[in-house]
């Protein structure tokens, strides 16, 4: 499937507040906000042709819609926490079981990557109190006044510190309905001055979740067959680019709202991990159909990103996922992104193509991996045709 054309690229101009206005929470003025900023360019097909409300249900059968529709996250099938289907890995086992439940909770966390690139971690160790704190710190944020974050509201893709709505406006030539922060936290944090209490629970938080998912990495290598350390010394992981996301979905009342919060992506990192505050929205794609996500209690996220399925070559794969909104309840969530060593080289590692043959990707530094990600509209993983074999199908 070739990728669309370019968007036309525009920009909007008006103002957080003027969003989130008196209109904003009654049926009309949402049905107004969404038409005026949810509707995509001519070239887009991010939502291309699909009404925000759907006289018949385009998922109904479950099928994947590559189209993105605006669908309420019900149209999805549900899984997570009633059992349907999201593997749940023990971190605690991983540290601290005995060699049988170790090497099982391994062979779990194997299949989860190779069969959906995506699962639950439970007993992490990650206090609850410094996940609510962080949580409402961003929230803080998002409700300062926006004379108090202009200087980060026309950041480029790979400036250090970026808060705006929609993903990338200038590139996508759409606004989807989400507010965020993004900053790169390690190996130099940085952070935006106000609230004053952010950068020391950013620090915190993006410690506590690096030291996680590095053990992780370290699983995810053992479940390729390889040792422990072979995965995170290809891509430089002890010296990692870590990055630090809180995503704001306003609310939206009135029948049948809905719109798309962020469309269908696979992350440019290793490895991802997200918590939410309660309200359900995240969806993931498996075997063509959409699956709403319902955590556990306490529960992480882990999504397998791009560079996971590189340097496995193509083995696990980095999962499509993407946020839709609709409902009274604003939904937050707090990613944390664990990816290479900017400088590192990402390619398959050997021992997974040993001969040579049947070789995926080839190698692409990080930086220009996620520059160009980060740089061009989201198609779902076209981002990875950069760093994939071509082959001559005539031969």
């Amino acid at each position: 499937m070739s990728k669309p054309p370019t968007p036309h690229r525009v920009r909007l101009s008006f103002s957080f507040s003027e969003r989130r206005g008196a209109t904003a929470n009654t049926p009309a003025g949402c049905a107004t906000l969404l038409l005026n900023h949810l509707r995509p360019s001519p070239h887009s097909t991010a939502m291309a042709e699909t009404p925000l409300h759907h006289s018949t249900d385009p998922f109904t059968d479950g099928e994947h819609n590559e189209h993105d529709p605006a669908v309420p996250a019900s149209d999805a099938a549900t899984c997570g926490a009633d059992g349907g289907g999201i593997l749940v890995v023990d971190f605690d086992v991983l540290v601290n079981g005995a060699a049988d439940r170790r090497a099982r909770a391994i062979r779990d966390l194997g299949r989860a990557c190779e069969d959906w690139g995506f699962f639950m971690v439970v007993n992490h160790g990650v206090p609850e109190e410094l996940k609510e704190a962080t949580m409402e710190t961003c929230r803080e944020l998002f409700s300062l006044p926006e004379e108090e974050k202009v200087e980060y509201l026309e950041a480029g893709p790979m400036d250090p510190v970026r808060i705006g709505t929609g993903f990338f406006s200038v590139v996508d030539g759409v606004r989807y309905w989400r507010d965020y922060l993004k900053m790169f936290a390690h190996p130099e944090l940085h952070c935006p001055a106000n609230p004053p209490k952010l950068r020391d629970v950013a620090a915190e938080y993006s410690a506590k979740k690096r030291a996680l998912m590095l053990v992780l990495a370290r699983a995810i290598s053992e479940s390729l067959g390889l040792d422990g350390g072979r995965i995170p010394e290809a891509m430089g992981l002890e010296s990692c680019f870590q990055i630090l996301v809180a995503n704001h979905y306003p609310p939206c009342s009135g029948p049948g709202g809905a719109g798309m919060g962020l469309p269908a992506h696979s992350d440019h990192g290793f490895l991802t991990l997200l918590f939410q505050n309660g309200v359900d929205g995240l969806q993931v794609e498996r075997g063509g159909r959409w699956r709403l996500a319902k955590p556990l209690p306490g529960a992480f996220f882990v999504i397998a990103g791009d560079q996971l399925e590189i340097v496995s070559n193509g083995r696990y794969k980095g999962a499509l996922h993407r946020a839709v909104v609709g409902g009274e309840r604003a939904r937050m969530s707090v990613v944390s992104m664990i990816s290479p060593c900017l400088d590192a080289v990402v390619a398959p590692v050997l021992e997974l193509v040993p001969d040579g043959r049947g070789l995926e990707f080839r190698g692409v530094r990080y930086r220009d991996y996620m520059e160009h990600q980060q740089s061009n509209k989201l198609y779902g993983k076209a981002a990875l045709d950069i760093a994939r074999v071509k082959r001559d199908i005539a031969a």
